[in-house]
């Protein structure tokens, strides 16, 4: 089977969770799988090269130029000089790969996923549902409580510039899946989301912009301009660990968060939609944060970093 489907996986500082997400993606034949390191400080690179070695593992340098499409193996690890965030990174990737024709799909998975047998297929299966179907995303689990609901897509509330992962903390049942709110599901989670490659010619790739949050949302709000759909693949299960890249600097979540939610009201919300998200996001963050002075300080300097912010 020729593949059709690349696997974007972004590694920073967690070279042992890329390699259990790589090999729970390695049986779908249908797939390659390209990693960026994305600059780690830590140990990483030598921790994917020796779990996934017996693998075939191929490791280029982007430093050296070397270009990914047309390479002989299914699985390829590129190391990166610089930490270009969760779109600048999967921009590069997807870059690399436009011009392959074999290629349909791009899938990005956090590597602090672990991906069920079918969910590769389950996503495949429901983009073809719909022509105008662009994005796939997948029911994420809690990957320590396997029946713990962390999303079933996402709903925006653009006044408060926040949005809700759906039915997070619910329990995974058959009633639950049977039950999902698929009206309210304003865009796909990016830890695990199917892209259809022909759409980038029409929408672009991801603004990088944003260099945490919001871009994934942005992506799909921009294609939906252009009357393109996303949808969730209620069988397609991917078990997540979550929120890895600031868990041990919250403040950086508050700094993140906030100047992405700035950034996207700024580009897409009317103006007095875009005024009071900036003082009710104010708001959320005082109550988030229980007054830490470090997190509420961060997080009013990425509210003033999103409204500085070049578009």
């Amino acid at each position: 089977m020729t593949p059709d489907t690349q696997i974007l996986i972004l590694n920073w500082n967690g070279g042992a969770d890329t390699v259990a997400c790589v090999k729970s993606v390695l049986s779908f034949t249908d797939a390659r799988i390209t990693i960026l390191d994305n600059n780690s400080t830590d140990n990483s690179v030598q921790l994917m090269i020796a779990g996934l070695k017996d693998e075939g593992i191929l490791v280029k340098d982007i430093r050296l130029g070397e270009k990914l499409a047309g390479l002989d193996s299914r699985l390829v690890l590129l190391c990166n000089s610089e930490n270009l965030g969760f779109a600048g990174g999967n921009n590069l990737l997807m870059r690399q790969y436009l011009d392959d024709e074999a290629i349909k799909y791009f899938w990005l998975l956090n590597n602090d996923a672990v991906a069920a047998g079918k969910a590769l297929t389950a996503m495949k299966d429901k983009m073809l549902t719909d022509e105008k179907n662009a994005f796939i995303g997948s029911v994420l689990l809690d990957y320590n409580d396997p029946q713990l609901i962390q999303c079933c897509g996402v709903h925006y509330y653009p006044y408060f510039g926040v949005s809700k992962m759906l039915l997070k903390n619910a329990r995974w049942t058959e009633e639950t899946s049977g039950n999902i709110p698929y009206d309210r599901i304003d865009f796909q989670h990016g830890a695990s989301l199917l892209v259809k490659k022909s759409v980038i010619a029409a929408i672009g790739l991801m603004d990088e912009s944003y260099f945490l949050y919001f871009e994934e949302h942005d992506w799909q709000h921009r294609a939906a301009e252009k009357g393109y759909k996303n949808a969730l693949a209620a069988d397609a299960l991917v078990y997540h660990k979550g929120s890895v890249s600031t868990s041990s600097s919250k403040h950086l979540f508050f700094y993140y968060y906030n100047r992405s939610s700035m950034i996207f009201a700024r580009k897409h919300n009317p103006f007095f939609v875009r005024f009071c998200s900036f003082f009710l996001l104010l708001g959320v963050t005082l109550v988030r944060t229980k007054l830490n002075f470090k997190s509420l300080s961060w997080g009013l300097k990425g509210l003033f970093a999103g409204l500085r912010k070049k578009l």
